[in-house]
């Protein structure tokens, strides 16, 4: 599996971009809060200010817009963030133009928001749409985020997943289509305890840490809870998302899903074997792709296809394979349906 979480070729400019602009931010900051700071109004104020509204949007124009093709209008939005991190950084009484530039960076937030906004109804609409034809959550939220957002979409599309499922699941029927039939994965192994215990002890190791780290360095406690509250709705999201999309098998095809980090769809008539595992993974199942590792189980089925499937992943993310192992609650039942139509 660790060539699965290798980060695909089109994130790298924006993961590049991210830690230019984490290093520029920082060192300003340090800068801001010298001593020569204060002893040179007249040039380092001005310098601090060039390279967060000219050199920042640079970056983010040649990492970002042109590399993702974004529109050039995005750029604005960029600018306008970096007039308000310009008014942290540098007190009014250091640079007399930053009262014109808050006023700039009002009117410039004013039109991020409004052009947010409206992309948040371009997105909905073409999601309401999506729903009309498939009751798939992830999938449609692919299809709304591509309408306004391009390269940008899965990214997006993970994070807003992780949130719906994290806060939603509960609620949330199983996702199956019309003429589909559904194969549950997480009754008969124990997964459904297991996330409860792995949720608690998150918790409950995020509180000792928490307490700990804060009586000397409180900020990076805080760091540290943020980023365990994110791992807890992520934990939460995938618990959900397992009981909300079961493995689909319908005439045509088979729809294997792992929450929402593994889906692919296979033609039946590509499935040349489907074998009921009881124990380890044959010797002829040597780069077997195992999805049942995101199920705290060992599979229990074995797949082997006539060509090479992409299975599609969080963030992107893909792997390719000939053969896939998985899991599910009722094996026998799902080889004794392929059966009859093996190639």
């Amino acid at each position: 599996m660790t060539g699965s979480l290798r980060l695909p070729a089109r994130l790298g400019p924006l993961l590049v971009f991210g830690v230019l602009a984490g290093l520029v931010l920082v060192t300003e900051h340090h800068l801001v809060h010298r001593l020569e700071f204060r002893l040179h109004p007249a040039l380092l104020p001005p310098a601090v200010a060039f390279d967060v509204l000219v050199l920042l949007p640079a970056l983010f124009y040649w990492l970002v817009v042109r590399r993702y093709r974004l529109p050039v209008s995005t750029v604005a939005i960029a600018v306008g963030g970096c007039l308000g991190l310009c008014r942290w950084l540098l007190p009014a009484g250091q640079l007399s133009l930053l009262k014109w530039l808050g006023g700039l960076a009002i009117g410039l937030e004013a039109l991020t928001l409004g052009y947010t906004l409206l992309q948040l109804r371009r997105i909905g609409r073409a999601y309401r749409n999506a729903r009309q034809q498939s009751p798939h959550v992830v999938e449609n939220l692919l299809i709304a985020c591509q309408v306004a957002l391009g390269p940008l979409a899965p990214l997006v599309a993970t994070e807003v997943a992780v949130l719906r499922y994290a806060v939603l699941g509960a609620w949330a029927r199983p996702e199956v289509g019309a003429g589909e039939k559904a194969f549950s994965t997480y009754r008969q192994s124990g997964f459904v305890a297991l996330v409860g215990a792995l949720g608690i002890v998150l918790v409950l190791e995020s509180a000792a840490v928490h307490l700990v780290v804060a009586k000397w360095y409180p900020v990076a406690a805080w760091v540290l809870t943020v980023g365990s509250v994110y791992s807890l709705l992520w934990l939460l999201a995938h618990g959900q998302a397992v009981r909300c999309r079961p493995v689909l098998l319908s005439q045509t095809a088979l729809v294997v899903r792992v929450g929402f980090c593994w889906r692919v769809t296979i033609p039946r008539s590509q499935v040349t074997a489907a074998q009921h595992l009881t124990g380890d993974l044959p010797a002829s199942a040597t780069g077997c792709l195992n999805l049942a590792k995101l199920l705290f189980t060992p599979p229990n089925v074995l797949l082997y296809l006539t060509e090479p499937h992409v299975v599609q992943g969080p963030f992107n993310l893909r792997r390719v394979t000939r053969c896939l192992a998985c899991y599910l609650d009722e094996p026998q039942a799902l080889v004794q349906q392929l059966a009859p139509g093996l190639a």
